[in-house]
């Protein structure tokens, strides 16, 4: 049986089988590993604006291409615009990281409004750019879209405010321990 070249999916709030379709599909078009993970990771993030941000419908076009695999992540509501595909991430990192997410880890992303609805086009190919260029080696690679400038502070997944809520404090939880700052001092 041939490998179907192309696949839609409708975007709904059941995320895992937006995955697995995902995942099945690159899969069966070669892709593989990181770039594999890479690939399912930025759907998902994509498919999560629309649901959070967006219509709460949409749909996810997939198909094979001869360098990679293309997808387009289509919401109705159409609100996306460029300059949200140019933030930084948020700092300290909370929420809102998913358009940056997307940007780091896809080959291309490509962003239109047909007939008013956002349009995202995420491409990821086979093998890394530098190896289907036939670089010397991944330094010589083109940057994976613009970066936003590294951070001050290192990377911290959770959020702590400096100072506990004046009705927060740990004498009113004896089970709960007071805020740390990063040397261990209270």
């Amino acid at each position: 049986m041939d490998k179907p070249a192309a696949m839609t999916l409708p975007i709904d709030a059941d995320l895992a089988r937006i995955r697995q379709a995902v995942r099945g599909f690159a899969e069966e078009a070669g892709l593989a590993g990181e770039r594999l993970q890479n690939l399912v990771l930025a759907v998902n993030e994509a498919v999560t604006n629309v649901l959070d941000h967006g219509a709460g419908t949409g749909s996810v076009h997939l198909w094979r291409a001869d360098e990679g695999v293309r997808v387009q992540i289509v919401d109705p509501a159409g609100r996306l615009r460029p300059a949200d595909l140019d933030r930084s991430p948020p700092w300290p990192p909370t929420h809102g990281m998913g358009l940056w997410v997307i940007r780091q880890v896809c080959d291309e992303v490509r962003l239109d409004h047909p007939e008013g609805h956002s349009r995202l086009e995420l491409f990821m190919a086979y093998r890394p750019v530098a190896e289907s260029r036939g670089a010397a080696s991944a330094a010589d690679a083109p940057p994976r879209g613009t970066r936003p400038p590294t951070p001050r502070h290192p990377l911290r997944l959770h959020h702590r405010r400096e100072t506990p809520a004046p009705d927060d404090s740990p004498e009113d939880d004896p089970g709960r321990s007071r805020f740390q700052d990063a040397a261990g001092q209270s």
